[in-house]
């Protein structure tokens, strides 16, 4: 049996491979940061603080790495994030002040900040422009692969060995996967010349083309709930009485449908017009995010089944679109103002998550719910025009084994009958 297309590129076999063994090693403990941190005396609006922190440092950085992958290769960037997390994960089992499991949500958001936008860039710099919602899904399913079972599996070994040494396992297994990441992904780079594409510096200006802010407004909508989950989802649940097991189970139901839902979302998110699709997807997204107010366990674990349907049929098209407007001369900086302008969103609402909760359990959800809703439909308002005026990319976008290679010297290039390469973007 000839195997799915996804699966017949080595790079993007290793690629997906790596992508669920994180997703299984952070998953381990993700469940358990916000309990382990209260049980050491930290304070509901510290928690709030670290959940913000841990976003913040993302917003920050995110941009900057995104746009030092594209002088310096992806590999670099994805190694280090993953050692600088996971020593921060395995300070967790350590740390006994509360002020310092702030610092520890900082440099695990540092962590990520260097891995996502580098590994998003060389998910586009590896597929072609009418495949890529079909690699986007199945990145998100490697992800959420490892993530439907690694927080349950952490809920499990919680239950034996105890929080403090699930940290350590897991932020040992974090720097093990980095050294492997330079290992594979950094010896295909290696082995393949650098793509150099033809044409004068993309200015920074570029970044504010109506196309590609619309999917910076949608980032933001969609990450808004994020943060008040990073905040306060492990409290409310055990608040409502929800045990460890169920606790692993929250992340667990979302991420088998969502890995159910994707490979249909990766088909569909390849077929364009995406405007209808990605606003009736919005607006039911919002709905189940106001119905995590309703206190009950049951309810909840079947609402987090449905986002993960929903954002399983979402996600591909909103990165196969925002792939299909980027300049692949400065993939890793769209990323990165992609990813920034969602953890901008998830940051403020992390921030303002504990004061939400304090105010009554249902209102972390309710705002969260109605901002995505209100964000999603602007945004979303935005790419129908783009669509419908049939706009182009910014530059045509190619595979990476495709891209003009070899000599650095802009003479040796061949004249470009592309305009936007003649104007620079």
């Amino acid at each position: 049996m000839r195997l799915p297309w996804v699966l017949r590129d080595p790079s993007l076999r290793v690629l997906l491979l790596l992508s669920a063994l994180a997703g299984l090693i952070s998953g381990l403990v993700v469940p358990f940061i916000s309990l382990i941190a209260r049980d050491r005396g930290a304070s509901y609006a510290l928690i709030g603080l670290m959940a913000s922190g841990f976003l913040i440092s993302q917003a920050v950085l995110q941009f900057p790495a995104g746009a030092l992958s594209d002088r310096i290769g992806r590999a670099i960037p994805i190694a280090a994030g993953l050692v600088v997390e996971g020593l921060a994960t395995a300070a967790f089992a350590f740390t006994t002040a509360p002020e310092l499991f702030v610092l520890l949500r900082l440099a695990q958001g540092v962590g990520l900040a260097l891995i996502y936008p580098s590994a998003r860039a060389l998910i586009v710099d590896l597929t072609p422009p009418e495949r890529r919602g079909q690699a986007f899904a199945a990145w998100w399913g490697a992800l959420n692969g490892g993530w439907l079972l690694g927080p349950a599996l952490g809920g499990v070994l919680a239950g034996i060995i105890g929080k403090a040494p699930l940290f350590v396992v897991g932020g040992l297994g974090e720097v093990a996967l980095g050294a492997l990441v330079l290992a594979t992904i950094g010896q295909l780079s290696s082995g393949r010349p650098l793509p150099r594409l033809i044409g004068e510096r993309v200015p920074y200006r570029a970044l504010l083309a109506a196309p590609l802010v619309a999917a910076f407004i949608l980032a933001l909508g969609f990450e808004f709930p994020v943060g008040i989950f990073t905040g306060i989802w492990s409290v409310y649940l055990a608040d409502l009485g929800a045990s460890e097991f169920e606790l692993g189970i929250s992340y667990t139901t979302f991420s088998v449908t969502n890995l159910l839902f994707l490979p249909l979302g990766g088909r569909l998110a390849d077929r364009a017009p995406r405007w209808r699709r990605l606003l009736v997807l919005s607006l039911a997204l919002g709905v189940v995010v106001i119905g995590y107010s309703i206190p009950s366990v049951p309810a909840i674990l079947l609402l987090g089944a449905l986002e993960g349907a929903i954002i399983g049929l979402l996600s591909p098209s909103v990165d196969a679109y925002l792939a299909s407007v980027s300049d692949p001369r400065v993939q890793g900086r769209v990323q990165g103002a992609y990813t920034t302008a969602g953890m901008a969103g998830a940051a403020t609402s992390a921030l303002l998550s504990s004061v939400l909760y304090e105010a009554g359990r249902p209102v972390p959800f309710l705002t969260g719910g109605l901002t995505l809703l209100v964000l999603a439909t602007v945004a979303i308002g935005l790419i129908r025009k783009a669509e419908q005026a049939k706009g182009t990319p910014l530059r045509r976008v190619e595979p990476l084994g495709t891209l003009a290679t070899g000599s650095t010297d802009p003479a040796a290039d061949p004249p470009s009958d592309d305009p936007v390469s003649r104007s620079g973007a």
